[in-house]
Formats: structure tokens, C-alpha cells, sequence
């Protein structure tokens, strides 16, 4: 129980700090910080194993920091405790994505990302009437090996990298105010099957990953077939569905996560050429010799109804989620 110790520590520092702090006017910047930094504390219990043996209600007693958040993301999926949702059976996307104007590709030290503007309605879903949807950003996750460089797993299993196709919900103005509402956010996340041939759609990006090596850097791109990445309607009917949060910092609980069941295809070569994106800045020491490891660790479910939108083959039980 060092860690847990450490931790208690380090909370209790902080509230000598505010206390000193009340009298200069700085309180209210102070526990704004605290609790900005709750979720890097939640992360690093998780990262050291601490959570296994404590519950996230009693680490937060214990710390004394309230709402640790019990909806993170990435999961494990395990297929036969998933729900049938039948409203989510023979689902249709109608998706119309911009694939000319100006994108940026991003290295921020924790993944590649490819950003795009613009508010149009992009994405209408069936068992979502009212709402539409604007594809804001994508962004990739990889390792080392075929099957340890997706977020998210099935039933233990991963792949070697997935791909986020995160949309904003076209209510709100920015991306920004949409992840500070529920349901704000919907991502899907498409898994990279290694392969030997060369996946074309991928290739813009690759050929210009050399300019974003380092931390801070970007480039643009006139061009990307975005319409490549999502499946093809029959495929499209299979995934899971369920509420979770950024698998980034600062791991906000506003995303609704759609999990496709199919993946698509990246080749080694392309494989290669994400691993050799550093998480530092050119200007850092050593920095060309840490590869960037864009991975969050698996979290718990915490008893979330995950759903799915077909029936498992071991008999997934139909727990009536009816639209």
C-alpha cells in the first residue's frame, strides 16, 4: 500500500497549499488544479495496478477527492455478457464526409491526429434520429507487435492498432463545448488488422508522418479519402455500443463509444512508419529515442451495459433495450 500512501500524501500537500492560499485570493485557481488533476491521479492507481485491490469509491474516500469517474474508457469487451440491443439491429449510417480543404496532422506527444473544420451535418444515424453529426478528428493508436496496439480489446484480445473517428454532435459549436455535455461526443473506434499489402486510403497520411515526427509539429493535407476508413453498410450492422469517457487527458466522461466489430487492413511497412513518431519535441534531449506509445490501459467496466448490436454466437441474453 506504498502507492496508496504516496498518493494520500500528495493530496494532503494540496490542501495545506489551500489553505495558505485562501488568504492571497488564489483558492478558487487552486481547487480548480486539484481537481483538473484527479483524473492523472486515477490514472496512475490504474497504471500501477492499485485499482485491482481498490474500489474507485474507496480510493476516493481515501484521497478524499470526489467523482474519480466510474465510465472511463478504453474497455475489454467480452462478447457474451454484452446486452442485445434490438433497436440497435440492421442499424444505417448515412455518412457523407468531406474529403477535400485544409487538414492538419498533429504529432501532441500522445498520438497523430488529423483535424478537420466545419459544423456540416456529416453523419445521420437510424436508431439516433434527431441527432447529426460533424467528424472533427480521427486519431490513430499502434504498437510493437499484430495484436497489442488497439485500445480497446475483445474479450482480451487486440489488434495491432485502432483508429478513432471522433464526431461532435452538431448542437454544439465547437468541440470543446460538446465534450463538456453528456452524449456530446460520438467515436468510433475501427481496428487495424496488420496485413502485407499496403492499405491506399492511409497512404496521404503516412507520406507526410515524416513531418510530424516530433511532438509540436504539423502539416497540412488538401486531401483524404475519409469515407475509405468507415465499413461498408452490410459490415457497418455489427458493433458495440456503450458510454465511456477521452481516452486522452484530460479523460472527460462525455463520449458514447461505437465499437465495430470489423477491422481494416494496415501493412507492416505502414505499421513501421508510426512507430518511428517520437513523444518528444525536436528540441528535447534524447527525444528522437522515445517512440511515442499513443496506448491508454485497459479500465473497468464497473458494471456499464455494453451493447450489441446483433446476438452473440455463445448466446449473449437479450435484456430487453428497446428503443
Amino acid at each position: 500500500m506504498a502507492f496508496l500512501s504516496q498518493l494520500q500524501g500528495g493530496i494532503q500537500q494540496l490542501k495545506q497549499k489551500t489553505t495558505s492560499l485562501v488568504e492571497n485570493a488564489s483558492i478558487g485557481a487552486h481547487i480548480q488544479s486539484i481537481k483538473d488533476g484527479a483524473p492523472k491521479l486515477m490514472e496512475s492507481a490504474f497504471n500501477n495496478g492499485l485499482l485491482n485491490k481498490v474500489k474507485l469509491d474507496s480510493l476516493g474516500k481515501v484521497l478524499n477527492v470526489p467523482s474519480l469517474g466510474r465510465c472511463q474508457s478504453p474497455i475489454d469487451i467480452v462478447p457474451v455478457i454484452t446486452s442485445f440491443g434490438e433497436h440497435l439491429q440492421n442499424a444505417q449510417f448515412h455518412v457523407e464526409y468531406e474529403g477535400s480543404g485544409e487538414f492538419r496532422v498533429m504529432n501532441d506527444g500522445n498520438s497523430i491526429w488529423l483535424i478537420r473544420e466545419g459544423n456540416s451535418s456529416e453523419l445521420a444515424i437510424s436508431f439516433l434520429p434527431e441527432e447529426q453529426y460533424h467528424l472533427d478528428a480521427i486519431n490513430f493508436h499502434w504498437a510493437t507487435e499484430p495484436m497489442n496496439g488497439s485500445e480497446h480489446t475483445i474479450g482480451g484480445v487486440g489488434y495491432a492498432g485502432e483508429m478513432h473517428l471522433i464526431h461532435r454532435n452538431t448542437r454544439f459549436a465547437s468541440m470543446a463545448d460538446a465534450l463538456k455535455q453528456p452524449k456530446g461526443v460520438l467515436s468510433f473506434a475501427i481496428f487495424l488488422n496488420e496485413s502485407h499489402d499496403d492499405n491506399l486510403a492511409l497512404k496521404p497520411l503516412v507520406d507526410v508522418l515524416q513531418n510530424v515526427i516530433y511532438k509540436g509539429s504539423e502539416c497540412k493535407l488538401s486531401s483524404f479519402n475519409f469515407q475509405a476508413f468507415f465499413p461498408v453498410a452490410e459490415k457497418a450492422k455489427e458493433f458495440w455500443m456503450y458510454d465511456g469517457s477521452e481516452t486522452t487527458d484530460p479523460f472527460r466522461e462525455t463520449v458514447s463509444w461505437i465499437v465495430m466489430r470489423s477491422a481494416i487492413p494496415i501493412s507492416s511497412h505502414q505499421l513501421d512508419k508510426l512507430r518511428e513518431v517520437r513523444a518528444g519535441r525536436y528540441d528535447e534531449e534524447s527525444s528522437d529515442r522515445v517512440a511515442m506509445k499513443p496506448l491508454r490501459s485497459i479500465q473497468p467496466a464497473n458494471s456499464r451495459t455494453i451493447l450489441s448490436s446483433f446476438r452473440s454466437v455463445a448466446g449473449a441474453p437479450d435484456l430487453g433495450f428497446r428503443q
